[in-house]
């Protein structure tokens, strides 16, 4: 399933925790309602981001790994 995003964010050269740390701030840059998709190389990040979600005010709506890499599509409530 593909979702409609406002922002996409591609973080795949960058090492842990930069990834998790960059995804805080653009989802705090998003309108309530809005969805940032995420693209990471690092498995490591993939449990730093859904703590981050589990933890704000956030809705991980999709989380994957395809051919771009592990994806997430996040929604800011």
């Amino acid at each position: 399933m593909m979702f409609q995003f406002n922002v996409m964010l591609d973080v795949t050269s960058d090492e842990s925790p930069v990834p998790t740390i960059r995804t805080k701030e653009t989802l705090d840059t998003l309108a309530s309602g809005q969805i940032l998709k995420v693209v990471t190389s690092k498995e490591s990040t993939v449990k730093n981001i859904r703590t981050l979600v589990a933890n704000n005010p956030f809705e991980l709506l999709d989380n994957r790994k395809n051919e771009e890499g592990f994806v997430f599509f996040i929604k800011k409530l």
